[in-house]
């Protein structure tokens, strides 16, 4: 018989579990041991294992964790509705400038409560096409905006963004989170992004989806590069 100071001590639960595995008939030959290791109320009183009580126990168990993951889903969904809604607002009101200055007014006074961030602003690297001073519209030095790490494509969300007031402008202290957006404007001549900031931290992150996002940049996309084409250079 093995006593207690004789169990080998790299024993563990993955080595039993898998022991028994190996050797499936041990139980069977010795099914003494349930009425020992299963708690009292799962034997009868003639030592019997009550295995019913066992099982309606993990099915509900298994009940629970169904309705959690329902409840988590149901949530999701909610989420990502509540979100469409945002953007579509957002799309809404973009169609709706009456010109240049009004779009650029739109995309970055109006837009941050439509997404419930706290600032949004227009990047634009300088270049030859010349753009009146508008509150929102940042100039950025040449090159800058390509020095961002866009590795996984147009879209970088930053959970702990760094403080940039060539992004965010006299706001910069108050971002703590960023998603930054690469446009793509051929009348700009010069790279563009979109830059969302929030005073949350974490609030954007890499695990996030990213399709809404898309849409919304490609309408900020077609409507800049439609008032571009349309309004007068001095």
């Amino acid at each position: 018989m093995v006593t207690k100071n004789q169990v080998p001590t790299d024993l563990n639960e993955e080595v039993v579990r898998q022991w028994l595995q190996d050797h499936q008939d041990f139980l069977e030959r010795n099914s003494d041991l349930l009425t020992d290791v299963i708690a009292a109320n799962r034997v009868s009183g003639d030592g019997v294992v009550d295995m019913q009580s066992f099982l309606v126990e993990r099915l509900q168990h298994q009940v629970s964790d169904l309705r959690s993951t329902q409840v988590d889903l149901v949530k999701t969904t909610r989420e990502n509705l509540h979100i469409q809604d945002m953007v579509h607002q957002s799309v809404t009101a973009i169609l709706s400038a009456t010109s240049i200055s009004h779009f650029v007014h739109i995309l970055t006074q109006d837009l941050p409560e439509y997404l419930d961030v706290d600032v949004i602003t227009l990047c634009v690297e300088e270049g030859s096409i010349p753009l009146p001073a508008m509150t929102g519209l940042q100039r950025i030095k040449k090159g800058n905006i390509n020095k961002a790490n866009w590795s996984n494509g147009n879209i970088l969300m930053r959970p702990n963004a760094p403080k940039s007031k060539a992004v965010f402008g006299p706001a910069k202290d108050l971002i703590e989170s960023d998603a930054l957006i690469r446009l793509n404007v051929p009348s700009l001549n010069a790279p563009s992004m979109l830059a969302i900031g929030s005073r949350e931290t974490g609030h954007f992150h890499p695990e996030q989806g990213t399709d809404l996002l898309h849409f919304l940049a490609s309408c900020i996309e077609a409507s800049l590069q439609n008032w571009l084409e349309h309004t007068p250079q001095s």
